[in-house]
């Protein structure tokens, strides 16, 4: 599992910078978080493959999280894709597309499911065999979901020497107790996974919490998480104008980290008023807070 920044720029995008857009990789497929002007063209200069977005997650409607997404949605039609799409997002998403594709007639030979969120909406949008997602509101201008994408335990380590031990043959007896079944060997014994297995270990975890001041809730999401995403749009200087704009400085998100009980934080969604220097400097104070702290540039990958 990796993470692929696609734009770190907050608001407008800059020469080296692009809009809010994040890609989360996991066993091939693709599960999109935000989607600012230009992602598409950021998804062509990456790893990432376009034709494996399994799912695309819009935390809120400002255009710097949003202006992208029917552009992408217009490529992957002319792509041919086939498999179907889901788009999760506020309330008002739908209005936002069906303008877009009603003005350039488009119609989709692949099917698109949109699920739109109801301001104070908290639960799992989706729900698979060994992951799920989660959304939380935020603390923003406007109506705002953070997202936790997370891996559900996996079995534990087989124990071969064990195993050995037991008579068990190696082959497709070891894959059905790694898979949680009982297995009946030839002389009429039960082995359960148990016998062979190690304890649960618990999956990895990814949090975005784009855009929010510090919040409770943010912390709440984020809870002994593998990998915090946050918004650090502000530094030390301008703090005040963070309080303003329910926007975050770094030392917030490493805050948020910290009492999260977060493994590590990326720091992305930077003010166009500050420059890589600057941003590193930031990032060298917050450190103080919470220490593993990795500062986002675009295209930057991140294994988890």
């Amino acid at each position: 599992m990796r993470i692929v920044l696609l734009g770190t720029s907050s608001a407008v995008p800059t020469l080296t910078r692009g809009l809010s857009a994040t890609a989360l990789v996991r066993e091939g497929d693709v599960f999109l978080f935000d989607c600012g002007e230009g992602t598409q063209l950021q998804l062509m200069r990456s790893s990432v493959k376009r034709s494996r977005i399994h799912s695309i997650f819009i935390g809120h409607l400002h255009g710097d999280h949003l202006y992208g997404i029917a552009g992408l949605l217009s490529t992957l039609h002319l792509d041919g894709r086939e498999t179907p799409l889901n788009v999760f997002g506020p309330e008002g998403l739908q209005v936002f597309l069906n303008a877009a594709f009603r003005t350039s007639d488009l119609q989709f030979e692949f099917k698109l499911t949109l699920k739109e969120l109801p301001r104070g909406f908290r639960g799992r949008v989706l729900d698979e065999e060994d992951f799920y997602v989660e959304a939380l509101p935020l603390d923003h201008s406007i109506f705002c979901l953070g997202w936790r994408f997370q891996e559900k335990d996996k079995p534990g380590v087989f124990n071969l020497e064990r195993a050995e031990e037991l008579g068990i043959p190696r082959g497709p007896l070891y894959g059905r107790l790694q898979h949680g079944e009982n297995i009946t060997l030839s002389d009429g014994r039960i082995i359960t996974p148990d016998m062979v297995l190690g304890g649960p270990r618990p999956g990895k975890s990814v949090v975005y919490c784009l855009d929010t001041q510090f919040s409770e809730r943010s912390i709440r999401l984020a809870d002994k998480c593998t990998t915090l995403i946050h918004e650090t749009t502000f530094g030390p200087d301008a703090i005040d104008m963070a309080r303003e704009r329910k926007h975050s400085t770094m030392e917030d998100a490493a805050r948020v980290a910290k009492e999260a009980g977060a493994q590590t934080l990326i720091a992305t969604h930077f003010s166009t008023r500050y420059d890589g220097r600057q941003i590193a400097q930031i990032g060298d104070d917050a450190r103080e807070v919470f220490e593993p702290i990795t500062i986002a540039r675009d295209l930057l990958e991140v294994e988890i």
